[in-house]
């Protein structure tokens, strides 16, 4: 009997060894951030050096014709925080919107192929919305803007490598009416 109660407690032992070190690796990431940002982030390690936070034109929705007018802001990996660039892209964009008070405009949130689809779904939106609430508080008027999320589904780049990851964590701008 008592050889039947040490391999039951080694079972549990090596069970609970296991449940902690798959609890643990489930752990949030550390935010880390090497300028002050508008939004939240995650782990910013991995970002692109070349793109990220620059700006760039256009989107690729369906629902409107991609502006020439407008640009990008771009993101860091698995972050939704307005970087400086980023802002600045969006402050552009809030005075062409205030020049074109009627224009209307659709955030696209897009990311690069790394994590789930779901999860990106979900960062894609946070992406658009952060853009969005930041036009807000440069005075554009929320009925003015929707937001929509691509997740990866739709790359401004197809390749697979940190180039063009950087140039799909973004939020686009597409002009629905002017």
């Amino acid at each position: 009997m008592s050889s039947f109660r040490h391999v039951r407690m080694s079972f549990l032992a090596v069970f609970t060894l296991c449940l902690i070190v798959a609890l643990a690796s489930c752990s949030k990431k550390d935010v880390v951030q090497d300028e002050p940002a508008f939004g939240a982030s995650g782990d910013n390690s991995g970002a692109a050096a070349g793109n990220e936070g620059a700006v760039g034109t256009g989107g690729a929705g369906d629902a409107g014709t991609p502006s020439g007018d407008l640009r990008t802001a771009f993101f860091a990996y698995d972050s939704y925080a307005l970087r400086g660039d980023a802002r600045e892209a969006l402050k552009y964009n809030a005075n062409w919107l205030k020049e074109h008070g009627s224009a209307t405009v659709q955030v696209e949130g897009h990311c690069d192929e790394r994590g789930t689809t779901e999860y990106n779904l979900a960062l894609g939106e946070r992406r658009a919305n952060a853009a969005k609430d930041y036009l807000q508080k440069l005075g554009i008027t929320a009925s003015r803007i929707t937001v929509i999320s691509y997740g990866e589904e739709r790359p401004s780049d197809p390749g697979h490598d940190e180039s063009a990851w950087a140039k799909n964590r973004r939020a686009a701008f597409v002009l629905l009416s002017q």
